[in-house]
């Protein structure tokens, strides 16, 4: 397995809306990524939001995301969830469907597409 971090690619960009960007303690190994992307028609929003949900679900990348600062697991897990909502509908805009509503976030997540 490898980890690789070029935005060049797909992989990449789904590393940078995670964010998985740490080589020597990755989250993600670049197979795992390129499996949600293939899941996800290449769909670098999508394959990020099920990454996302994938760390919010599994103890033990949770435990890693953290990577050393100090939070309560269960809050830690509702944002990546709410991180993944907002990814899908960056998704839903830029293959021209219709978004209703708005979404305030702000920590270093927002993102503006």
């Amino acid at each position: 397995m490898a980890f690789s971090y070029n935005l060049a690619t797909s992989v990449g960009k789904v590393r940078l809306r995670i964010p998985d960007k740490d080589e020597q303690a990755p989250l993600f190994q670049d197979e795992e990524l390129q499996a949600f992307l293939d899941a996800n028609g290449g769909d670098v929003y999508l394959a990020a939001a099920e990454a996302l949900e994938t760390v919010a679900g599994d103890p033990q990348r949770l435990q890693q995301y953290e990577r050393g600062s100090v939070s309560v697991q269960p809050q830690l897990s509702f944002n990546l969830r709410e991180r993944a909502k907002q990814l899908r509908l960056l998704s839903a805009r830029q293959r021209g469907g219709i978004v209703v509503g708005t979404i305030e976030r702000g920590d270093f997540y927002g993102e503006s597409d």
